[in-house]
């Protein structure tokens, strides 16, 4: 629901649904105490009959005579505002430090946490120091930084806010932005070391099965191939090309192996299905060695089982 309001001695609503407009007339004012109340009751009333109704947009305006604009706030109820969330914590450290003593974390994959009280909904932001966009997170009691959220050398900090969902519903006329409903706890800062592990690059690749192959995503690895091992490369994966030495990022190798075992498990059930032998096609036996052979050529373990 929209809301916009203009200020005079008469209440007027306009209710803009799809088949047009209604508009209702809530009465003159002989003060502005009086139109203040008339105000907000029309603008209760329209709240409370298109709640659940899709598509409709309420309008509530005051017309005087002269057309004088007064602040909504003097006559629009306020938002409620919970207490401010207590017991920050940045990646273990408790409390709120900002300046040269400000946490340094040795990983990007942290997380922040804040109390709220009980039942309260508890919202997160994030910015870098040096400007940039502001990250609005909310749905969980933790904000966890996922890989690419964070850089290696960054400064940020984030804070914590509370809305009360229970309190608005029983007043959903309520004026304010956003913000307005938020009470929020001081802004907390964190720096990252600079030779932290840059996740930026990861991509869709799964963390979990780049750190099984012990494996980093800002390092390039290579290996050596024979033949046979580049033909199955080529058969089994998007590779596009290959050759006796081969150098890829650990996210690019990551995903290669986990298309090689994505090809084993279709080439054993195309074997089981077919009536007829085909020596030239590689079963899965045959692309699940060559997953073993490279994860330990890049220093992985022998059998990877991508869990």
């Amino acid at each position: 629901m929209r809301l916009r309001w203009l200020v005079g001695l008469a209440a007027l609503v306009s209710v803009l649904a799809v088949a047009g407009s209604v508009y209702a007339q809530a009465g003159p004012g002989d003060d502005d105490e009086t139109l203040y109340a008339q105000c907000r009751k029309a603008l209760q009333e329209q709240a409370e009959k298109y709640r659940n109704v899709k598509n409709v947009v309420t309008d509530l305006g005051c017309e005087g005579p002269e057309g004088t604009l007064v602040d909504p706030k003097l006559w629009l109820p306020a938002t409620p505002i919970g207490s401010a969330p207590t017991q920050t914590i940045t990646a273990g450290h408790e409390g709120c430090v900002t300046g040269p003593g400000r946490p340094v974390v040795d990983t990007t994959l942290i997380s922040v946490s804040a109390t709220a009280g009980a039942g309260e909904a508890i919202l997160y932001q994030y910015q870098r120091l040096d400007g940039g966009e502001t990250i609005n997170t909310s749905g969980s009691q933790v904000l966890e930084f996922s890989p690419g959220d964070l850089a290696p050398g960054g400064s940020y900090r984030w804070r914590a806010g509370v809305d009360v969902p229970e309190e608005e519903d029983l007043n959903p006329a309520a004026f304010g932005n956003p913000n307005d409903k938020q009470a929020w706890s001081s802004w907390c800062e964190f720096a990252v070391s600079a030779d932290a592990i840059d996740y930026r690059g990861l991509g869709d690749v799964s963390l979990e099965a780049l750190n099984e192959l012990n494996l980093r995503p800002d390092r390039n690895y290579t290996i050596n191939l024979t033949s046979q091992q580049q033909h199955l490369l080529l058969k089994g994966t998007n590779s596009g090309r290959s050759s006796s030495r081969m150098t890829l990022t650990g996210p690019r190798w990551t995903d290669l192996l986990l298309q090689l075992s994505d090809s084993a498990v279709l080439a054993d059930e195309a074997d089981e299905e077919s009536d007829e032998v085909d020596p030239s096609a590689p079963d899965g036996t045959a692309y699940r060695t060559l997953v073993d052979a490279i994860s330990v050529k890049l220093g992985g373990p022998h059998h990877p089982k991508f869990s």
